[in-house]
């Protein structure tokens, strides 16, 4: 074998083990980015399903304390939305499982795809199943409470944190607004700055490791 030959050899063999290098210095980069983003959605999804089970007991002791009809309906309907709440962040929670080590790196790219490509879908239409339903609720809760003397109700303590008064519902409805209105920002925000641009790392080594 003539001596250029083998430096080509050399070369290309020196080439592809610096490639290689550089992928699994990549993967174990991107590895631990996932894990850092999967921690924090669990910590997200305990976090959502404790808060709604403290709601269920919250609006269910307002539907029974509460007399005004409108409010007690809408306690009812803030209990079905937290069951589903609970429903939803339970399936996050059941999908959100680091990939097996047993996978190979192709199945692990693409098992961590699935992962974020359904916290993207999730996080997206948050406005329709999380926030929008809530404020709803909300606001007809808001809207249903009357007179208490109306109703020969007497209860100091629900009485000093509900807003009975058209003042304070006005003021209670705006707050509402600009708080839902936030939790929707705020998710639009961790789509675009946290899990797109990790999924699109996750598609990039995709392609690297099919071209290798």
């Amino acid at each position: 074998m003539l001596e250029p030959e083998l430096k080509d050899i050399w070369k290309n063999s020196s080439r592809r083990s610096q490639i290689t290098f550089e992928t699994n210095q990549l993967i174990d980069e991107l590895n631990a980015k996932v894990s850092d983003i999967q921690k924090k959605i669990r910590n997200r999804d305990l976090r959502e399903i404790s808060a709604s089970l403290f709601g269920i007991l919250i609006f269910g002791y307002m539907l029974y304390e509460i007399p005004f009809p409108i409010t007690k309906l809408a306690c009812g309907f803030s209990i079905m939305w937290f069951v589903f709440v609970i429903f939803k962040f339970k399936q996050s929670k059941q999908q959100n499982i680091p990939a097996k080590l047993s996978l190979s790196l192709t199945e692990q790219l693409d098992y961590q795809e699935t992962t974020m490509q359904y916290q993207v879908n999730l996080l997206e239409s948050a406005a329709y199943w999380y926030s929008a339903p809530a404020f709803v609720t909300n606001l007809i809760f808001i809207v249903g409470l009357g007179n208490p003397v109306d109703y020969s109700w007497s209860n100091t303590i629900a009485e000093s944190f509900l807003p009975l008064t058209i003042n304070l519902k006005i003021i209670t409805i705006i707050g509402l607004t600009l708080f839902y209105a936030f939790t929707i920002w705020i998710n639009k925000r961790a789509v675009t700055v946290g899990v797109k641009p990790l999924l699109k790392n996750v598609k990039a080594m995709q392609q690297q490791l099919d071209k290798e």
